[in-house]
């Protein structure tokens, strides 16, 4: 049977630096689970140092792991900034420029 905590870590990491995905794209992407675009954002809840949460998206570029912690929403905001991420002057993603699609 597959694990979808390991399947979702595993295409996380496949995300390079500079692009992002959401919760939504990775539920629709991993055929071999059922998952929810909330499901997903509970596995990436506690996720290894070695899995880029920052990546990790809310549809339209936004950022909802400020609804746990706004300090945890600056910090990645930050992380993906220094990877080159764009954002909109509203603060979103820009997503047309940073989503990642080639999977």
């Amino acid at each position: 049977m597959v694990d979808p905590v390991e399947e979702v870590h595993k295409f996380v990491k496949q995300v390079p630096a500079g692009k992002v995905v959401t919760y939504g794209q990775i539920a629709g992407c991993i055929d071999s689970c059922r998952l929810t675009a909330r499901m997903v954002g509970t596995i990436m809840r506690d996720c290894p140092m070695e899995v880029p949460w920052h990546r990790v998206v809310g549809a339209g570029g936004t950022l909802p792991v400020g609804k746990r912690s706004p300090e945890y929403a600056l910090k990645q905001k930050a992380m993906l900034a220094n990877e080159g991420v764009a954002f909109r002057k509203s603060g979103a993603i820009d997503m047309e420029k940073s989503q990642y699609n080639e999977f």
